[in-house]
């Protein structure tokens, strides 16, 4: 909590507000230096494994050390025969109207969230995090971590192709946000057989690529 002054018009209040946390990590995939992430401080370890998994590094994991900010990720990466089956446009519309409780943004204003179902349309989990892209990383690292396969990823930011990269890294064939997509994340899309829809909102929504 912090005091701030609230301007509304002419009048100045000091009020109390939730200020969301950030904290700043080391990634480490194999003994090589990744980056330094700033993330919100919860699902660490599903942060790294997510981020190693959707990047492309490894695609098993061996094991994770958290040592306060360094975080060591352990892995390999093998041939995978995943047989993974789009769900049809019944379950899609059955996501896109499925409402989620965003605890840390409404009490912040501050967050940006992702959430993955099953092939049948079922929720699994939500994770919000300040970063739109970790929050992405710390969903895929849950569905690794709990042995979910062919998941539908449902987040809050606009498509880039990074997202859609990340999405093919994992195996997801599906991918829904309340924003649009850019050029280059679409035509990944098509390349990678995803499909792809933008501006998902309840009754409507984009499909960029089916």
């Amino acid at each position: 909590m912090i005091t701030k002054i609230k301007i509304i018009n002419s009048n100045l209040n000091k009020e109390e507000d939730i200020i969301a946390i950030e904290e700043e990590y080391e990634l480490f995939i194999n003994n090589k230096f990744i980056g330094t992430f700033s993330i919100s401080p919860s699902h660490i370890k599903e942060f790294a494994i997510g981020h190693a998994i959707s990047e492309g590094y490894v695609n098993e994991i061996d094991k994770v050390l958290v040592d306060n900010e360094k975080i060591l990720v352990f892995g390999s990466k093998k041939i995978r025969d995943l047989c993974i089956k789009k769900p049809n446009i019944d379950v899609i519309k059955r996501v896109i109207n499925y409402n989620l409780e965003l605890k840390y943004w409404k009490l912040t204003g501050c967050f940006h969230w992702a959430s993955i179902f099953n092939n049948n349309g079922k929720f699994i989990t939500l994770i919000e995090d300040i970063s739109r892209s970790c929050a992405v990383d710390k969903v895929i690292g849950y569905a690794y971590l709990n042995n979910y396969n062919n998941i539908i990823l449902k987040f809050s930011g606009r498509i880039f192709k990074s997202i859609v990269k990340k999405a093919a890294n994992s195996g997801i064939k599906v991918i829904i946000s309340k924003s649009p997509a850019t050029d280059k994340a679409i035509k990944l899309a098509k390349e990678r057989d995803i499909t792809l829809i933008g501006f998902a909102r309840e009754g409507r929504f984009n499909i960029y690529n089916l």
